[in-house]
């Protein structure tokens, strides 16, 4: 398992990273201060009104990683890569946004953190704020189908240029959900941090599955 282990030393130091991010953020809205001031001033911000342009482009981009939207993005790639018998992605891109989907439920209910009250062009979710689900999300399912992408890239231009469109894509999604005034911005960071563990832990465990299968398919 040679050609694994920097690709799989790099993923576990972007996987600690998430999670120590997370963490302080974590603290940081617990404890209140500067942090929790600055979720209710931009929050404040956003609820005086955006540019009808701003709030229709806001509200397409948050689609895509609301549940209908990652559920199509994510029932058509598992499709797609299963008849190309690519099965591990397969495995790889539907598992972890079922795990990113638990475990982002899990963090609200132990945070249970309220959404902002300062007003929303769209009607507020159920659930609680801390972490932004959308944000995490997205950063698990165009993360993954970015790394794939790059995989088999022809240059490393190109590849780096699905990885920076994938980061722009859980961007935009995560970013959408602070000018509809729905999360906070401590909530999409942290949720931009859980799926970037999220997301490391799960490439970790398929690139160590798949070199431990290069030898017996190979003999």
């Amino acid at each position: 398992m040679p050609s694994a282990r920097p690709r799989v030393v790099v993923e576990a130091l972007l996987a600690a990273l998430g999670l120590v991010a997370f963490v302080l953020l974590a603290q940081a809205f617990v404890g209140g201060g500067q942090v929790v001031s600055f979720d209710d001033n931009v929050s404040r911000w956003a609820a005086d009104g955006l540019p009808s342009g701003v709030e229709w482009a806001a509200r397409l981009v948050t689609w895509l990683g609301g549940a209908v939207g990652t559920a199509v993005v994510t029932v058509t790639s598992v499709v797609v890569l299963w008849r190309a018998r690519r099965r591990l992605d397969a495995l790889f891109v539907g598992g972890s946004v079922i795990g990113i989907t638990i475990t982002v439920a899990i963090l609200k209910a132990v945070y249970e953190r309220a959404r902002p009250d300062s007003g929303s062009p769209i009607r507020l979710p159920h659930s609680y704020s801390f972490p932004s689900g959308h944000a995490a999300t997205a950063v698990v399912l165009y993360g993954a189908l970015g790394l794939l992408l790059a995989e088999r890239a022809r240059s490393r231009l190109l590849a780096a240029g699905w990885l920076v469109a994938a980061a722009v894509v859980a961007l935009a999604i995560g970013w959408s959900r602070v000018l509809l005034n729905v999360h906070f911005v401590s909530d999409v960071l942290a949720g931009f941090a859980a799926g970037l563990a999220f997301l490391c832990c799960a490439a970790i465990v398929r690139d160590l599955v798949a070199a431990r299968a290069v030898p017996s398919a190979g003999s």
